[in-house]
């Protein structure tokens, strides 16, 4: 099941990385000022990450846009505010008119800009890095960039079972996604790349440093500016994404900025494209959640699995988890059932 297929109120990992990203954002605010801001995005029918932005960090200059015009005309009655403005493109289209679309918006006058490209398809990975290329030329320091793609290994190639054929050995599969891989984003496939790292666990980092190199690529180690890396995420629901945050900032003031968001203290930051954070969010009921949220930062990891009385180790999560969960707690989604 992709992740797109799911509810887009039952996907928990993505509730909580989108949280997450207007947590950073917020931290962001701490060098420079994003009252003013334009926030962009494909945003869904639901248009959930505008309403964050709108609620949490005051931003009125909001643009919705989708390719369907079925799902605009629905994003259009679901907006948040009426300078919320609903647009029929491509994310191509999008990025290679995005002064004519800020303008047609009535947001011309932003101050800066925050995109969020959220792509699904694992097929186009080469354009939409293409496309990221494009956007980063046409931005200036202050603005932020983010992007989600498909890091879901099989997405590259996944043999079908047929009766009376073996198997593909592990081997070959992995042989076989390196070659996709390759034939799909070219040059920006890191040179240290082997079809071993053609895994769930560490294609995420192939692909988070392809995303840098296009960064270079358009902001050049001669050049004023540089795009820096602020958080990298992966995470599953149904299909495994990785999600890219970072921000352009003129070269000689990354230090700074850095230590005005203080990143360090930030679970989910990223120093560099190879920082890659898994995010995992298992179902948990409201007795448990409660329970963890009193008990976490304070209580020992094992103290608090003898408290339980039972092994997380059964939801796939462990350590890990319980270890990670007093950083994001804050962001869990509240899923419950409603009359209405």
């Amino acid at each position: 099941m992709s992740g797109s297929s799911i509810p887009y109120h039952l996907r928990p990992h993505k509730a909580v990385d989108r949280r997450l990203f207007v947590d950073l954002l917020s931290r962001c605010e701490r060098w420079h000022p994003l009252t003013d801001a334009a926030y962009i995005s494909m945003g869904a029918y639901p248009l959930e990450d505008h309403k964050l932005v709108h609620r949490m960090l005051g931003l009125r200059r909001l643009i919705a846009f989708d390719y369907n015009h079925e799902i605009v005309k629905r994003q259009t009655f679901n907006r948040p505010i009426d300078t919320c403005k609903c647009v029929c493109h491509s994310s191509g289209d999008l990025v290679a008119n995005l002064d004519s679309v800020l303008a047609d918006a009535g947001h011309a006058d932003a101050s800066n800009l925050i995109i969020w490209l959220d792509y699904t398809s694992p097929a186009e990975l080469g354009e939409q890095i293409r496309e990221f290329v494009t956007l980063l030329d046409k931005l200036k320091p202050g603005d932020v960039v983010r992007i989600t793609v498909n890091a879901n290994a099989s997405s590259l190639f996944s043999p079908k079972p047929q009766k009376g054929v073996p198997t593909m050995p592990g081997e070959e599969v992995r042989k076989v996604r390196f070659e996709k891989l390759g034939e799909r984003i070219g040059d920006y496939l890191p040179t240290d790349t082997e079809a071993e790292m053609m895994t769930d666990e560490l294609l995420p980092c192939v692909l988070s440093r392809a995303f840098g190199a296009a960064a270079l690529e358009a902001l050049p180690i001669s050049g004023a500016n540089t795009f820096a890396p602020l958080s990298i995420v992966r995470y599953a629901d149904g299909q495994q994404m990785l999600s890219l945050t970072g921000i352009v900032v003129p070269r000689d003031q990354e230090t700074a900025m850095r230590t005005k968001l203080d990143l360090a203290s930030w679970r989910f930051s990223s120093k560099d494209w190879g920082e890659v954070h898994l995010l995992t969010v298992p179902d948990l009921t409201i007795r448990e959640r409660l329970f963890l949220e009193r008990a976490i930062g304070t209580t020992a990891v094992p103290d608090l699995k003898e408290h339980l009385g039972f092994d997380f180790g059964a939801l796939e999560v462990g350590e890990a988890f319980l270890n990670d969960y007093e950083h994001y707690y804050r962001f869990y989604p509240n899923l419950l059932a409603a009359e209405i």
